[in-house]
């Protein structure tokens, strides 16, 4: 850990916070990932052995613990861990307002159905669950099809193999186009009228889709700070 040799509480947060990785490995945690291979697969450019040395800075630093439950290691926020959320949520807030221009190797189908599931609101989903399939006609061989189960209860289910249910919604686009609409620099009509994303299937559902996905939190932040007064 680097040291900046101020008394300065930002300075010595900062030693903390601010090396390469702790603030995502910190999300991780926030979003209840508590398996070191959980919270891995949320950060797949990173190799596990940084990983590891992350997190014993951490443990060290008073913000995480590791517990053995069942034999397995678990690890999760302190305290003072935990009061790192509203730091994150304001970091994320910023970058969507301010950090427009995504990078062609930031487009990800993996962490972009990752954080679909984790972080749509169930509330606005369908009291019945409702199957959605998407084709990303760019993604690498693999990560091409997947499968959204829609419920109020359940959130969003994603799968990489069919799950059997029928299915309400086909949609097929690129991964650069849902990014987009997830992260509110988009809209879903602007995206159909362009051709940029194509939607099939029960017409009420088509319709109601926009609606169940919405846009990332970290979006709808931002969408509401940009209606109020300045």
């Amino acid at each position: 850990m680097k040291r900046y040799g101020q008394y300065c509480p930002v300075a010595r947060a900062a030693e903390i916070l601010a090396e390469r990785w702790t603030l995502l490995v910190i999300r991780e945690l926030l979003w209840g990932e508590d398996r070191f291979n959980a919270i891995a697969r949320g950060l797949p450019r990173m190799s596990p052995s940084l990983l590891a040395a992350r997190l014993r800075e951490l443990q060290r630093a008073g913000l995480v613990q590791r517990q053995l439950i069942d034999g397995e290691p678990r690890y999760r926020l302190t305290p003072a861990g935990l009061e790192l959320q509203p730091l994150l949520e304001q970091i994320g807030a910023w970058g969507v307002r301010w950090m427009h221009e995504l990078r062609p190797d930031e487009f990800d189908p993996v962490l972009l159905m990752l954080d679909i599931k984790r972080q749509s609101q169930p509330a606005c989903m369908p009291e019945r669950a409702a199957t959605v399939q998407l084709h990303f006609r760019d993604a690498p061989t693999g990560q091409q099809r997947w499968w959204l189960v829609l419920s109020r209860s359940g959130g969003a289910d994603v799968c990489d193999t069919d799950p059997g249910f029928p299915v309400s919604v086909w949609l097929e686009t690129e991964v650069a186009t849902l990014t987009r609409i997830w992260m509110g620099d988009m809209s879903w009509s602007a995206a159909l009228r362009g051709a940029a994303l194509h939607l099939s299937g029960d017409p009420a559902a088509c319709r109601a889709l926009p609606r169940w996905l919405d846009v990332s939190p970290f979006a709808a932040v931002e969408r509401a700070a940009v209606s109020l007064p300045r």
